[in-house]
């Protein structure tokens, strides 16, 4: 375990995947609700899919690569707060 903290860049990274995949199951549960950030929706247009879901108002501003960006700065910054509570957590038990 100790290993993987000398690469924080690749935990960064995991957390922001993780993010992201909870991001789309819960875009996907909401449906249409999900409206201003619908990352099922931008999933799903990025592989040439269509939903019978509207477009959400990200994608309408900002269009398929501005909403795609959004979406993953969005879920990098949930990654990096994820890790650093864990670490805060970390702290709090060992000391």
């Amino acid at each position: 375990m100790k290993t993987l903290f000398h690469h924080p860049l690749l935990i960064y990274c995991i957390a922001g995947f993780a993010s992201l995949c909870i991001m789309i199951i819960v875009d996907y549960i909401l449906g249409a609700e999900a409206e201003h950030l619908n990352a099922w929706v931008i999933v799903n247009k990025l592989l040439g899919m269509h939903t019978g879901i509207g477009e959400s108002l990200a994608f309408q501003h900002l269009g398929l690569v501005g909403a795609t960006l959004l979406m993953l700065l969005s879920n990098a910054i949930f990654g990096f707060i994820l890790i650093q509570l864990i670490k805060i957590f970390i702290r709090i038990i060992h000391s």
